[in-house]
C-alpha cells in the first residue's frame, strides 16, 4: 500500500470521491484478506496516510529524514472540522453509537462555531448479513439527504471500509471525500480517552485503549506480529 499523504490536508477535490485511509498495524497485518480495503486499493480511490506507531519507526529506519509524518485519524478529525468550518463545507459523521454521535457532533461544533455538522449512526450489522444491506442503503440514503463535503467513518475496520467502498462510487460528483477514521468518533466524544502523547510516542496507544475497553484485547494480541515484520524492516 503506498503512503500517498505526507502533508497537506484534506487532499483536494477531484471528480471521483476518495477514501482517506489511516495505515496502520491491523490493515498492514490483514490488507490481502480485507476485500473491502482491496476494493478500495483496486479502484484507485485510496489515500493513504500513515497512523501507526511502529510502521513509522520502520519507515523512518528505512528513509530517516524522507519518511513521511504520522497522520491519524484521532488528529485530523479536528483539522478536518477546522477546514470545513473555515471553508464552509459539510461534514458529516458516520458510525458510533447514536448517543455517541450526537456527543461528538457537539462537540465539534463548540469547537468550530458555524460548521455545517451532521451525523448518522447506522443499525448495528455484520458483514454479510441483510443487516449489512439494510444498513448501508441507509447510510447511503443519510449522506444523499445531507450532502456532506467529507464524510467521516467511524466503525470496525471490518465494516468502514466495506461501507466506505459501497459508498464512494454512489457519492461521486456530491462528496469530495469519505475518511475512515475508526475510533476518532468515540474519541471526539469523549467516551473514549486518546493516550497521552508519551504513550503514543512509545508506540502504546493500543495498550492505553485496552486500559480503557479491556475487551479490545484480543485483537491487540492479534496485532503483535507487526512487531517482527518491523524489525525486519518489511514496511
Amino acid at each position: 500500500m503506498a503512503i500517498t499523504e505526507t502533508r497537506n490536508f484534506p487532499p483536494p477535490a477531484v471528480s471521483q470521491c476518495w477514501v482517506y485511509i489511516t495505515l496502520n498495524a491491523e490493515i498492514a497485518l490483514t490488507l490481502q484478506q480485507d476485500p473491502g480495503m482491496r476494493a478500495l486499493l483496486d479502484g484507485g480511490r485510496a489515500r493513504v496516510s500513515v497512523d501507526s506507531q511502529w510502521i513509522w519507526w520502520a519507515l523512518r529506519r528505512r528513509h530517516g529524514k524522507e519518511a513521511p509524518p504520522k497522520m491519524s485519524g484521532s488528529d485530523l478529525i479536528y483539522a478536518l472540522a477546522d477546514h470545513c468550518a473555515a471553508q464552509d463545507r459539510a461534514l458529516m459523521l458516520l458510525g458510533a453509537t447514536a448517543q455517541t454521535n450526537r456527543n461528538a457532533v457537539c462537540a465539534l461544533r463548540a469547537r468550530c462555531p458555524g460548521l455545517r455538522i451532521s451525523g448518522f449512526a447506522p443499525r448495528t450489522f455484520r458483514p454479510d448479513t441483510s443487516d449489512e444491506t439494510a444498513a448501508l442503503a441507509e447510510c447511503l440514503a443519510a449522506a444523499r439527504a445531507d450532502r456532506p463535503d467529507y464524510v467521516v467513518i467511524g466503525l470496525s475496520p471490518d465494516k468502514q471500509y466495506r461501507l466506505a467502498a459501497h459508498l464512494a462510487p454512489r457519492l461521486d460528483g456530491s462528496a469530495h471525500g469519505l475518511l475512515c477514521f475508526g475510533g476518532a468518533i468515540d474519541m471526539v466524544s469523549g467516551q473514549v480517552k486518546r493516550a497521552p502523547l508519551l504513550w503514543q510516542r512509545a508506540g502504546l496507544e493500543s495498550l492505553y485503549r485496552i486500559v480503557q475497553q479491556p475487551s479490545r484485547l484480543p485483537r491487540l494480541l492479534r496485532l503483535l506480529p507487526i512487531i517482527p515484520q518491523v524489525l525486519l524492516g518489511r514496511f
